[in-house]
């Protein structure tokens, strides 16, 4: 069989995030019957050939030993130290990073955000759609890694910091995808989503 997944790039999940707003690992919420993080390793491991997840949380590293885990260099300097870790250690040029608490991931969108990307080849992607941009949605190459040191060095943790350092292009969003970059910070955003998916559920078994 035809292996059709995508070789220069790695799927980079960061997951080193304190959950303070939610008290509670995020990426380890349940989303219908597996957690979360889980969820976003089916979809992803169906597209790409190299997983890596950026975390130094224990009970990830026992819950998937079978995935690549590698630890932040820059303690408490968020997701850019995540990015900066990912590019350090990755195996390819490219890297396509996601957050964990994002439940509603879309193969076909991370396909055409991918094809866009490798058809212009720019130092970063980021996506772009009316209600702002989605860093945490993005490609970057390892290019890239000069400009976030040097931040890093400086203790410049903004995520966009360096995004005028770099040949950058955006992708555009229709409003209609928006919803797949929906992310789960705090209580609310959860009750909101499991409202949503009960929703769905409805009409999916009246249908």
């Amino acid at each position: 069989m035809k292996n059709n997944k995508i070789k220069p790039i790695t799927a980079v999940i960061l997951a080193d995030g304190k959950n303070s707003r939610i008290q509670k690992e995020k990426s380890l919420i349940k989303i219908g019957n597996c957690h979360l993080l889980t969820k976003q390793i089916k979809l992803l491991s169906n597209i790409f050939e190299k997983i890596l997840i950026v975390t130094s949380k224990d009970i990830l590293r026992k819950k998937f030993p079978n995935i690549r885990i590698v630890e932040d260099y820059y303690k408490d300097c968020g997701p850019l130290a995540g990015i900066h870790t990912a590019l350090s250690n990755c195996e390819t040029k490219y890297i396509f990073v996601f957050a964990c608490d994002m439940p509603n991931l879309n193969k076909e969108l991370i396909q055409n955000q991918i094809n866009y990307f490798l058809d212009i080849q720019p130092e970063a992607l980021i996506p772009k759609h009316i209600e702002g941009i989605e860093p945490l949605h993005s490609i970057y190459s390892t290019d890239c890694l000069p400009r976030i040191n040097e931040n890093l060095r400086k203790n410049h943790c903004s995520i966009r910091g360096f995004y005028k350092k770099i040949n950058l292009k955006y992708f555009t969003i229709e409003e209609k995808d928006i919803k797949h970059f929906f992310n789960i910070n705090t209580h609310h955003d959860l009750i909101k989503y499991e409202i949503v998916m009960n929703r769905y559920k409805k009409v999916s078994n009246f249908s």
